[in-house]
């Protein structure tokens, strides 16, 4: 059935091309298959580009705004004061100036394909000026590129704020992901197979835009960010690429010696040197604009108030603070013809540190530890702020490639990297610590986690991987945690039990736990009852012998025991029963339209021992309007599966609600209730003539004159 709203603005559109079409004007087709993803084809780049544009904004107006807003440091002016200090962080990195300039002399091709894309925008507003009005900024062909930085800044800005702990002990950081590979000789069809799940928090500029795009010889499909023209996860017809948080240390801390009178000033190899000083005048919403100072050295800005008692200041270091070739980076890599060009891109290094794996319809798979990492001075300690008052600790340079962790084709035949040292990417991984320098391999929180292990015995043990069995362990929903803790408790209630042996609901309660598959299904009966007494024990009850395969003592079991007994009755108290099913209490949705989902992420006390999450990974937070209920908001967002062999790339996608942010869509939720939820993927009918069977309109685009 076709959505009214792509009807009527095709009908719209296409009368005027008619009326206003020059025989030889650029023009491009935006087809949207039965999921609401937009196809777009053209001959020229920019006329599919500012298709692309169009239906962004067709979908998503309100989250483009907030995004250019959010990279230009403009977000305290519709949400209040609660955002200035991610205004000022991105005013201070110069995210609201700096593209202005680099835009003005980037390559024609990037910069006609970026005025496009905006105006793509643009015509959409026309058409409906008061849609999302009450957060609309004036747009420019520079934004999307703003937004692109904006997003990658989050890692190295968090490895600064780690820095200015002075090396606290690392926090695992708010973003996680899932990657996989498996090389043509372990699949069933020979094919070479890619994975690629990010976990992010489903607001702001997480929520990626799913597209497919032809035109001219630039082919891209999967995510984008919202706002901008840039596929940060998919594929083109050679290449595919999936990301995960982790890599070098990238970025430092200075402590310098700062002084503001007779004008701010920092010494500098016994020097005094001028800090250049702005302020920045922050409008905030129902209040009085907010100026703020910044100051910057030629290490960096001042990244905290300084302490002028004590004279001195913190300043942030990283290379990605001065550079503007994100979108260049990521345009070339569209272009690619296999992982060895792909890998020469990425030594460009305007991307941020993340763990990159790749593969190509040669057979080839391909990871690499990337990031722009400086060639820092040897004996200081780069994980807390380093002196900053000598020329003794400045960086000498960026390593090469060749000096980052990676690896193709690797012996195995497989590799995944969700968020793990790249020492347990396989069994017998070829890539130890030993063979890098300290912060080139830069393990700190992610040594290993559940899903690592999961997807590392999975691909072990299979040996022909085919498509179905790379779409389940996408979805996969299994606690690796479950016999443990099931013998734990067999255990528990064999010896320390009788004084629950009389005690019907007990047993079965019990009974149940022991039975249950491992699997956070949403029809699954035990699971709600496992979850909530494993945080109660994990709160009360010391259970690192748990965590090292030891059995916990006897008068530990007994609680054990007892908190069992007690979460059997307050689960009875708030739903009317201890067994009630997963997908009751867990779902997916958004306003008001919610379906069961399956997976899980819960943690309590020794991470070792009460640390689960599955593949498909799934976090919520409580309804408040629905007490004892949580929505799902965080985790698995952007699935991807990618088969690439010599007759090109298959793929197969699902994203937790819908293409569309208008709640009247049909495509509002329908993949959140008829994929997610069922733990399905999609095919991208990445080839046309897959794609004109599944055809729900058609709108045809002309390019106007760009100004």
């Amino acid at each position: 059935m076709k959505s009214p709203n792509h009807t009527r603005y095709s009908l719209q559109l296409l009368l005027l091309t008619l009326l206003a079409c020059p025989a030889q004007a650029q023009q491009a087709t935006l087809y949207r298959d039965t999921w609401g993803v937009p196809h777009i084809y053209s001959n020229s780049e920019p006329a599919g580009m500012y298709a692309l544009g169009y239906a962004q904004a067709q979908d998503r107006l309100r989250d483009i705004y907030l995004a250019v807003r959010t990279a230009v440091g403009r977000m305290s002016e519709v949400q209040g004061k609660d955002m200035l200090q991610q205004d000022y962080i991105m005013r201070l990195t110069r995210n609201d100036t700096i593209h202005e300039e680099y835009l003005a002399k980037a390559p024609e091709q990037l910069r006609v394909n970026a005025t496009a894309f905006v105006a793509g925008i643009q015509a959409y507003i026309d058409q409906h000026p008061d849609e999302a009005a009450d957060v609309a900024i004036d747009l420019r062909p520079w934004h999307p590129l703003a937004v692109g930085r904006a997003m990658i800044l989050r890692w190295p800005i968090g490895t600064v704020m780690d820095d200015l702990k002075k090396g606290s002990d690392p926090v695992k950081p708010p973003m996680g992901s899932n990657q996989w590979a498996v090389s043509p000789n372990r699949s069933a069809d020979g094919s070479a197979i890619l994975m690629s799940d990010p976990h992010l928090t489903w607001e702001g500029l997480a929520v990626l835009y799913e597209a497919r795009f032809h035109a001219g010889d630039l082919h891209m499909n999967g995510y984008y960010l919202i706002g901008s023209a840039m596929l940060g996860i998919g594929h083109n017809q050679n290449v595919g690429w999936a990301l995960t948080t982790g890599g070098p240390d990238t970025s430092d801390v200075y402590k310098i010696k700062f002084r503001l009178g007779p004008q701010p000033e920092y010494q500098y190899d016994d020097q005094w040197k001028p800090i250049k000083m702005e302020s920045f005048k922050i409008p905030v919403k129902d209040g009085k604009p907010v100026v703020r100072p910044a100051f910057y050295t030629h290490l960096g800005p001042v990244i905290s108030e300084p302490d002028m008692a004590a004279g001195t200041a913190f300043v942030a270091a990283s290379p990605y603070f001065d550079q503007t070739g994100l979108y260049e980076q990521f345009y070339n890599m569209c272009k690619v013809k296999d992982v060895y060009e792909f890998n020469k891109i990425l030594g460009e290094h305007q991307y941020n540190e993340q763990n990159v794996m790749s593969a190509d319809v040669k057979g080839n798979i391909s990871y690499v530890r990337n990031g722009a990492t400086p060639i820092r001075p040897e004996g200081y300690d780069w994980s807390r702020p380093v002196d900053g008052t000598t020329s003794k600790t400045a960086w000498k340079g960026i390593h090469p490639q060749s000096d980052l962790v990676h690896i193709i084709n690797p012996p195995q035949g497989y590799m995944q990297n969700c968020n793990i040292s790249p020492a347990n990417m396989m069994v017998d991984s070829p890539l130890t610590p030993d063979k890098y320098l300290p912060y080139v391999y830069n393990v700190s929180w992610d040594t290993n986690n559940p899903r690592g292990k999961r997807t590392v015995a999975l691909l072990h043990d299979d040996d022909s991987v085919t498509l179905d069995d790379a779409q389940r362990i996408t979805m996969d929903v299994y606690d690796i945690l479950a016999k443990p803790w099931q013998k734990e408790l067999k255990a528990a209630r064999d010896q320390a039990g009788s004084k629950y042996r009389d005690n019907a609901e007990f047993q079965a309660a019990s009974s149940a736990i022991l039975a249950w598959d491992g699997h956070f299904t949403p029809d699954a009966t035990a699971t709600v009852l496992y979850k909530f007494w494993r945080l109660k024990c994990g709160k009360q009850l010391n259970l690192s012998p748990l965590g090292m395969g030891q059995p916990l003592a006897e008068e530990v079991r007994s609680t054990m025991l007892d908190l069992l007994a007690e979460t059997i009755t307050q689960l009875t108290e708030q739903y009317g029963r201890w067994n009630v099913p997963w997908g009751e209490v867990h779902v997916v949705g958004r306003a008001g339209k919610y379906f069961p989902v399956g997976g899980a992420d819960f943690d309590s006390g020794d991470k070792t021992a009460n640390f689960s999450e599955t593949l498909l990974d799934v976090r919520g937070e409580p309804d408040k309007a629905q007490p004892g209920r949580y929505i799902a908001n965080n985790g698995s967002m952007a699935m991807i599966v990618m088969m690439f062999d010599k007759n090109g790339v298959r793929s197969f996608t699902c994203t937790p609600w819908g293409q569309s942010g208008h709640e009247d869509s049909p495509h509002f939720m329908d993949q959140g209730e008829k994929l997610y939820s069922q733990r399905k993927m999609k095919p991208t009918f990445w080839h046309k003539a897959e794609l004109l069977e599944n055809v729900e309109s058609t709108t045809h685009l002309q390019l106007p004159e760009l100004k």
